[in-house]
């Protein structure tokens, strides 16, 4: 009997360590992502400054959306606020794309390039998504901020509509 719980003390010691070592690791994922999140995503200049080729008619804003609603609403939420119900979860919470201010910062390039190479948790979609596809999402969260007579607002670097 001694030997029975010398093996399961063993046993519980050593699951015990895997915990401690799963939670070390989880700790120290999280903190990554943290000071990951506070160092600024802006792309480089040669990007920021591409125009977006893909203009941006009924059809490619309608492609942007599905394309969207496939693989990004899910963390960045239905209506582009960043409340996806993945994003909840995440220790860097997705951009809130309807947010004018920070929308009119990007520009389409900067937008495409962030897309492109992804920043954890984010992925990037380079290897996804074709570059067309990439712009007509770009098309598509352009809507989320919209000026009041229903125009498409003009961020710097997108095309007047």
């Amino acid at each position: 009997m001694t030997k029975q719980r010398n093996k399961n003390s063993l046993q519980l010691a050593g699951i015990l360590g895997m915990l401690a070592l799963f939670s070390m690791l989880a700790l120290a994922a999280s903190l990554m992502a943290q000071a990951n999140a506070a160092q600024s995503w802006a792309a480089p200049p040669s990007d920021r400054d591409v125009k977006n080729p893909v203009p941006p008619t009924p059809e490619n804003v309608a492609a942007g959306k599905k394309l969207y609603e496939d693989n990004c609403s899910m963390c960045h939420g239905e209506k582009g606020a960043g409340d996806g119900i993945t994003g909840e979860n995440l220790v860097v919470k997705p951009a809130d794309l309807t947010d004018a201010k920070l929308m009119k910062s990007e520009t389409d390039g900067s937008l495409f390039w962030k897309i492109t190479t992804g920043r954890a948790p984010m992925q990037s979609w380079k290897d996804t998504l074709s570059d067309t596809q990439r712009w007509q999402l770009v098309d598509y969260i352009r809507t989320f901020t919209k000026v009041e007579a229903g125009e498409k607002g003009t961020a710097p670097g997108s095309k007047e509509h």
